[in-house]
């Protein structure tokens, strides 16, 4: 019964970063949008200029600061997650792998 509810719990915790980690892309790919967009409104409207792509690159930086610190936010937390996420599935695998020991009567 002890082992029955840890793989319960395993699976749940594993549900669960499965869901924060896909909230975290969604959230990534939304920030990225939006700061893409922002450029692509300041190239045409001539917000932004420059003689090349770093004069650009930099002028942007400085204008849509916040959407870049959004941007930055928002992949440390989906790399976070990422790594919540191995962890998880790594001990569900374990937990899997204890269970069949078990029924095995390895671990007994």
């Amino acid at each position: 019964m002890v082992l029955e509810n840890e793989v319960k719990r395993a699976f749940e915790r594993y549900r669960k970063v499965l869901e924060e980690a896909l909230e975290a892309a969604l959230e990534r790919a939304r920030a990225k949008e939006a700061l893409e967009a922002r450029i692509a409104q300041g190239l045409l409207s001539g917000e932004i200029q420059g003689k090349n792509a770093e004069e650009r690159e930099a002028k942007a930086r400085t204008l849509y600061a916040e959407l870049y610190r959004a941007l930055a936010e928002a992949e440390e937390r989906y790399q976070r997650t990422k790594t919540a996420l191995e962890i998880a599935k790594a001990y569900t695998e374990e937990v899997s792998l204890l269970v069949r020991l078990v029924a095995e009567g390895v671990g007994a």
